[in-house]
Parts: C-alpha cells; sequence; structure tokens
C-alpha cells in the first residue's frame, strides 16, 4: 500500500513539474474576445422563468463576440441551458454571430 502512494506521489510530482513556470519573465496576457460562456451558463441556471432566460439569453449574445468554438460550445449545450426558452430566435442569433 506504502509503494502504491509513493509511487502515485511520484507521477503526481513529474505531471506536475510540465506545468511550472520555468522563467522569470512575467505571462503574456491571453488575447480577450469578449466572450465568458460561463456568463450564458449562469444566466441559464440562476432565471426560471423561461421569458426572462430567453430575453437575458439574447441580450448576452448580443453583447458578446465569441469564437466559433465558443458558438459550437453554446449551440451543443442550448437545449440543456436553455430548456423551455430554446427558439428559433436563439439558434438564429446563434448561426448570426458564428459568420
Amino acid at each position: 500500500m506504502r509503494r502504491t502512494i509513493l509511487f502515485l506521489a511520484l507521477v503526481t510530482v513529474s505531471v506536475a513539474q510540465d506545468k511550472l513556470i520555468l522563467s522569470a519573465a512575467p505571462p503574456s496576457k491571453a488575447k480577450q474576445t469578449g466572450c465568458a460562456v460561463q456568463e450564458l451558463y449562469v444566466i441559464a441556471w440562476s432565471t426560471h422563468d423561461p421569458i426572462e432566460r430567453h430575453r437575458a439569453m439574447l441580450e448576452w449574445l448580443d453583447k458578446s463576440t465569441c469564437s466559433a468554438d465558443d458558438y459550437v460550445t453554446i449551440w451543443n449545450a442550448l437545449p440543456a441551458w436553455a430548456g423551455t426558452s430554446d427558439s428559433p430566435a436563439l439558434r438564429a442569433k446563434i448561426m448570426e454571430k458564428a459568420r
């Protein structure tokens, strides 16, 4: 049992070393696209009224600019996130923004 725990600890340390920062230079800032899919997720799960959820999701889609991959993620998760608020208008907005 001790050997198994020691082996797992060594594997964990060796994997973690790949992710360590070895440079003293500050990390470069990632390019912001103005898209935080988590915000849409929060809207989806915190707004219980379907009409309000639909309106809030449309507003979020209007103000956000996302990458094509983000829109694919949104498209695939929309049935679960929007629920009864899922509509052709939401789908059309996603397709329009994804172009």
